[in-house]
């Protein structure tokens, strides 16, 4: 508890984003609901909320770990959700799916291909989007598997780091932000207006400096405020 309440009362600011940002990718996956993938999805989300408790109590690696579990697995999901078969043979344990896999430029989520027939909108994106998940994967990554560095600051009983807590807070951030777009270039265009209408003020919220969404959502685009 005296974790939790130093971690909370001088992290607070940003612990709102992120838990805002959580609230919104809540209101996606309750519109994926019925979707195949839907299990899937609710298992990483609790992924995310073991690690937000972790940060929280000192059990740092733990947290990056659980981060990293979010990601990889959600972003997993979301991209076999256009490969049915590849998706049955991942639940039925008969497929390893692999990061880089997911991240290629040439065959994945943000692939020139793939973009094309989901969400064109977002070509201009793909480096920047690939650079993303690929930056939060690796920095996750380094506490896990005992980069020396990230050794070197991890203390070797439960204390507080604030320090640490800030890197997990901005990279959670990152994480649910970029999440939340490969929501909406895999599933936006077969969205009915309803279900539309639920999610697009989370994408006003918080990417509407993307070129991508300021096109979906019919605002203007800005020059010097939308990302090419």
């Amino acid at each position: 508890m005296d974790h939790i309440k130093r971690a909370t009362s001088e992290a607070e600011p940003e612990i709102n984003k992120v838990l805002h940002l959580e609230a919104d990718l809540t209101t996606w996956l309750r519109v994926l609901d019925n979707y195949p993938e839907s299990q899937q999805l609710r298992s990483a989300h609790q992924d995310f909320g073991l690690a937000f408790y972790a940060i929280m109590s000192g059990l740092y690696r733990q947290a990056f770990s659980s981060l990293r579990s979010f990601l990889e697995v959600t972003a997993g999901a979301t991209y076999l959700s256009a490969l049915e078969f590849k998706r049955r043979q991942w639940i039925s344990g008969n497929l390893d799916i692999s990061w880089s896999s997911i991240v290629s430029p040439e065959e994945g989520l943000y692939s020139t291909s793939f973009l094309t027939e989901f969400c064109p909108e977002a070509i201009s994106e793909q480096k920047q989007m690939i650079k993303s998940l690929k930056g939060a994967y690796r920095r996750c990554s380094e506490y896990i598997h005992g980069n020396v560095a990230t050794s070197q600051m991890l203390p070797n009983d439960i204390s507080h780091r604030a320090d640490i807590v800030a890197e997990w807070l901005s990279i959670a951030k990152a994480v649910l932000c970029s999440i939340i777009h490969c929501f909406m270039v895999r599933y936006y265009i077969d969205f009915s207006e309803p279900q539309r209408r639920i999610v697009e003020a989370s994408l006003e919220d918080h990417l509407s400096s993307f070129s991508s969404v300021r096109k979906l959502l019919g605002l203007p685009l800005e020059e010097g405020n939308a990302r090419a």
